[in-house]
C-alpha cells in the first residue's frame, strides 16, 4: 500500500466517522425538538428553543466541514459515495430543522399575547423555512426529501398566515429595533 493510498484511507475512514457524528447531532437536534411542542396550555420555554437553534447551529457548522473534505477526497467512487450519504444527512438536517420551526411557530400562534422576543424569533424562523424550501426543493436532493416533508410546506404557509394576522407588527421593518 502506497504512501498516498494509506493518506487516502486514512481521510476516508476520518470522513465517514464525521458523518456518523453528524448523523447522531441530526438525532439529538430531532430530539431536542419534541420539547418545542406545545404541553397543554403552557408554550416550549425560550431555554427549548434556544438549545434547539444551538444544535442547529452545530449541525450547519459542521456540515460545512464535511463538505469541504467531501470535495476533497481524490477517488471519484469514494467521493460519490460519502456525497450521496451526506445530501441524505443533509436533507435530514433540513427536514428536521422545519419541523422544528413549524412546532415553535405553532406554539407562537397559540399564544393570546406573543412572549418578548417574538419578533426577532418570528422573523428568524421565516429565513430558516425559506432556506429549508429553497434545499429541499433543489435539483441536487430531488428523490431523497420524502413526500411528508415537501407537504409541511403547506402548514408552513398557514401557520405564517395566522402569526401575520394576529401580529402585524412582526413584519414592521420600518422601525428601528430599539424603538
Amino acid at each position: 500500500m502506497t504512501p498516498s493510498s494509506r493518506q487516502e484511507d486514512r481521510r476516508s475512514g476520518e470522513l465517514a466517522e464525521f458523518l456518523t457524528i453528524l448523523e447522531h447531532r441530526i438525532l439529538a437536534l430531532s430530539r431536542s425538538a419534541t420539547v418545542l411542542d406545545r404541553q397543554g396550555d403552557h408554550p416550549p420555554r425560550f431555554a427549548d428553543y434556544a438549545r434547539t437553534r444551538m444544535l442547529t447551529t452545530e449541525c450547519l457548522a459542521f456540515s460545512i466541514v464535511i463538505e469541504r473534505r467531501v470535495e476533497m477526497l481524490p477517488d471519484p467512487k469514494r467521493r460519490s459515495e460519502a456525497k450521496d450519504r451526506f445530501d441524505s444527512l443533509t436533507v435530514l438536517i433540513w427536514s428536521t430543522l422545519m419541523d422544528c420551526s413549524l412546532k415553535f411557530l405553532r406554539s407562537i400562534a397559540e399564544e393570546e399575547h406573543l412572549p418578548l422576543g417574538s419578533r426577532e424569533v418570528f422573523l428568524h424562523e421565516i429565513k430558516t423555512l425559506y432556506d429549508a424550501h429553497k434545499i429541499l426543493t433543489s435539483e441536487r436532493y430531488r428523490g431523497k426529501v420524502e413526500e411528508e416533508t415537501l407537504h409541511q410546506q403547506k402548514a408552513a404557509e398557514r401557520i405564517l398566515n395566522e402569526i401575520i394576522e394576529r401580529a402585524p407588527r412582526l413584519l414592521d421593518l420600518s422601525s428601528s429595533p430599539a424603538s
